[in-house]
């Protein structure tokens, strides 16, 4: 065999010792056979190593059939600014006709021992110098041509270097067979090259990627599991992504993709591709459901099968199997592309689909489709034209809305689902011109607040749900432990279905109620309605309050209904420094905080719920600033608010603060290793505070308090949690700070600067006793003795006589007095 023409091929060391460069001496002469061979240190003993013969004999073999007449150099340098020079040095006076290659690069250098996690600035001078050495000299970085040594580092992995990192091996030999083999491998890459041909981008990814920028310019955010049937398309989807400056977000698993898109589609209305591999479908878990209920807009492409392979690996639709009507019956469109002839079709059933606003549209399609190329007409921007303004409403039920709004003396409590800003605005005024009390709900809190735009919001009285309500709202709702009649007050639903998690009322006393509700889909309206609005939200408001004349003394009723309710700390438990704490004591104390450095710096924070006590006790106890994410939403998924993490970061200008239990967190992967990649590895900067609140108190607490309400003693493992929590530490990651405390007591953490302190993720383990106190865990906790006020009928069920109900005392006594 002959080359046209031979190669000169370089081997570049980079060094501060005087070990590599002879070990890559060694190396290359025993390589070299006959041929020319250039080096200019000694090469190091020839080691008598079974291992090492076994190398070159084999690397010889490939060598002499391969690359018989090409030219092999070795240089040393000093530094890697000295790498271009040499290089052009060393082929000055080559014959125009031979090719130059830098076959391998081999870095052991003080000056470059990077950390694992952190490889981008080599990763970027490695480039430079390919750009350096032009035309002069290939050059292309990679793990095949460069191999960089440095420091042991097994505190973290994170493999993205472009070239292949090494620690010093413990025996010399290993050193001059790795070079040796590394070397081979370069040049039976560089021989298989001409077998590549350079790939067009998939014709189904620009599409997709397309589409999305004509509606959602930078905003869509691009979400990935990879696999080998989607690795491609995830590289061509990905780089039309960096280049209209769309965030990438990462999850630990597919699951984990779902969550976050699904967060930032609730927070920022922003739309999204997801993609995952043969299979993968099953892993988004319920939160698909959700996706469907919220009616997400987005994309999430699924590799397969093609659907004639015989019992395929992952397939999901082949001649056994069509996992299709599953995923039909969720609700949301399901677009199949078996054959590249039907990309066309296809596509444009998903662009249908997506405008159809009926949720998430999943694309399924085999490996070969996935990266076809075609030449397909660019996706139109239709839709991405400005709304018209919104106009008001006018219906017969608007008009008997309004009647009610004005003239009737009742309370009014409105429960708010997700709203945009001018809605929103337009509701704030008609809760304060009108006198309607404000709640949100543990599946949406945020939706409304009691802090907005620097002011205090009266008219803002808490939570309403079936879990964790607030004791302010049980008082506004309800008389002597039983719910006001209709004639006495009115409920209403904004921009909710009313789902049962929403409300502590029965079905009797939901219909007894008649609630208001407005809606914007007819499937929305729940069959209780009495007063039921389907029409856009935002134009019904602005029609009720084109038509707001409400009677003073109307007014006035109201006010004094709102004001005569207070906020309370609930039960006495909460006031007690017992070990270990409390959710009560913790969560009292944390009120204060939050509290404090909102009025007192503008403090501004994204909440994030779990399943469990601890993020009903945060719902119910804590103030909030803006929308937060609730994994009670929907099929209310343990670990959702954890996994939502990476979607709630991105391109977030406000504090983030989740809370979930040991039990949440121990069903879910560790998500903190995704956020520092995201942060610190994969530069997509969260320049705030992210506070992680872990409560351990070994229990799924929520259950074992519903076991024990009807069973006292009923303490088995079918609740327990074992958790493990670290010791303190504090990581710096680039810019990032990463810390862990375990608190066993309030004060053991200065929280008023820890959870301002921007570039900072802290994780907080707070070891809590279990308790069944309080924190609206259900609609008997406002029945307790230690509420602040005695509940006659929690008198009643304990045996006592009316007669004597009515001789106690209506507060208890001062203990001070």
């Amino acid at each position: 065999m002959a080359h046209i023409s031979p190669f000169r091929r370089l081997v570049v060391v980079v060094t501060d010792s005087d070990v590599m460069g002879p070990a890559a001496a060694r190396a290359l002469s025993d390589l070299a056979g006959a041929r020319d061979v250039d080096i200019a240190v000694s090469p190091a003993g020839n080691p008598a190593n079974d291992e090492y013969r076994e190398v070159v004999k084999r690397g010889l073999r490939f060598l002499d059939l391969v690359a018989p007449e090409d030219r092999f150099t070795l240089l040393t340098v000093d530094s890697l600014d000295a790498v271009r020079d040499a290089v052009r040095d060393a082929v000055l006076g080559v014959a125009q006709d031979q090719k130059t290659v830098l076959s391998l690069l081999v870095v052991d250098h003080a000056a470059h021992r990077y950390r694992m996690t952190s490889p981008d600035e080599l990763n970027e001078r490695l480039c430079a110098i390919s750009r350096e050495l032009g035309e002069t000299v290939e050059f292309e970085p990679s793990p095949y041509t460069v191999h960089v040594y440095t420091d042991a580092d097994v505190e973290s992995f994170y493999s993205v270097e472009h070239f292949t990192p090494r620690w010093k091996p413990a025996e010399e030999w290993v050193v001059p067979a790795d070079i040796a083999c590394a070397f081979v491998d370069s040049v039976q890459l560089r021989s298989n090259s001409r077998l590549r041909p350079a790939m067009k981008p998939s014709t189904i990814a620009d599409a997709i990627a397309g589409f999305l920028t004509a509606r959602a310019g930078s905003t869509w955010g691009l979400h990935y599991y990879t696999g080998s049937g989607v690795a491609t398309f995830i590289d061509d989807i990905e780089q039309r992504a960096i280049a209209g400056g769309n965030p990438v977000v990462r999850g630990p698993s597919e699951h984990s993709l779902a969550c976050s898109a699904l967060a930032r589609y609730t927070l920022d209305g922003a739309p999204f591709a997801i993609v995952a591999t043969s299979g993968m479908h099953e892993e988004f878990r319920g939160t698909l459901a959700n996706h469907v209920a919220v009616r997400t807009k987005g994309f999430i492409i699924c590799c397969d099968s093609r659907t004639d392979q015989w019992h395929p690996f992952q397939g999901t639709i082949h001649q056994t199997e069509d996992s299709r009507p599953s995923l039909l019956a969720r609700g949301f469109p399901v677009v199949h592309i078996p054959r590249s002839d039907d990309i066309p079709r296809g596509l444009a059933e998903a662009f249908e689909a997506y405008s159809a606003d009926r949720g998430p549209v999943m694309v399924i399609a085999p490996r070969d489709v996935l990266q076809t190329t075609l030449d397909l007409d660019r996706p139109t921007a239709a839709g991405a034209t400005a709304e018209p303004m919104v106009e008001a409403v006018r219906t017969p039920e608007v008009e008997r809305l309004a009647e009610l709004l004005n003239s009737e003396r009742r309370r009014l409590l409105c429960q708010v689902g997700p709203l945009g800003d001018t809605a929103k605005e337009l509701l704030y005024e008609l809760a304060h011109r009108a006198g309607i009390g404000l709640a949100d709900s543990v599946a949406q809190p945020g939706t409304v607040t009691r802090h907005h735009d620097g002011r205090t919001v009266e008219e803002f009285i808490g939570t309403l749900s079936m879990y964790g309500y607030s004791a302010r709202v049980h008082e506004y709702l309800y008389r002597d432990g039983r719910l006001r009649p209709g004639d006495e007050q009115s409920v209403m639903f904004l921009g909710t279905q009313i789902p049962q998690i929403d409300t502590p009322f029965s079905e009797s006393q939901l219909r007894q109620l008649a609630p208001i509700q407005i809606t914007e889909r007819e499937v929305d309206r729940a069959p209780f309605t009495g007063l039921g609005i389907v029409a856009d939200i935002e134009g019904v408001l602005r029609a009720l309050l084109d038509r707001l004349e409400v009677d003073p003394e109307v007014l006035a009723y109201r006010r004094d209904a709102m004001a005569s309710t207070t906020d309370s700390d609930g039960d006495v438990i909460s006031l007690l420094p017992v070990l270990p704490m409390t959710t009560n004591y913790f969560f009292r104390r944390l009120r204060g905080v939050l509290d404090g450095i909102i009025r007192e710096h503008d403090y501004r924070y994204v909440g994030v719920y779990d399943i469990g006590r601890a993020g009903l006790s945060a719902v119910n106890s804590l103030p909030r600033t803006g929308p937060c994410v609730s994994g009670w939403y929907g099929r209310g998924l343990m670990g959702d608010g954890l996994m939502a993490l990476p979607g709630i970061l991105t391109r977030r200008e406000e504090n983030v603060i989740s809370f979930t239990g040991d039990g949440a967190a121990a069903m879910t992967p560790d998500i903190v290793p995704t956020l520092v990649q995201q942060i610190a590895v994969d530069r997509e900067p969260f320049r705030r505070n992210l506070s992680i609140f872990r409560f351990v108190n070994g229990s799924h607490s929520v259950i074992r308090t519903y076991r024990e309400s009807v069973k006292p003693s009923a303490v088995s493992g079918q609740t327990g949690v074992l958790t493990f929590t670290p010791e303190d530490y504090e990581r710096r990651y680039g810019g990032l700070t990463v810390r862990h405390r375990r608190i066993a007591g309030f004060d053991d953490v200065p929280f008023t600067e820890q959870l301002r302190e921007p570039g900072t993720i802290n994780l907080y383990s707070v070891l809590v006793g279990h308790n069944n106190e309080g924190d609206g865990l259900s609609r008997f906790s406002s029945l307790g003795w230690q509420r602040d006020e005695l509940s006659p009928k929690a008198l009643a069920m304990a045996g006592v006589p009316v007669s004597a109900q009515q001789s106690a005392p209506a507060q208890p006594s001062d203990p001070a007095s």
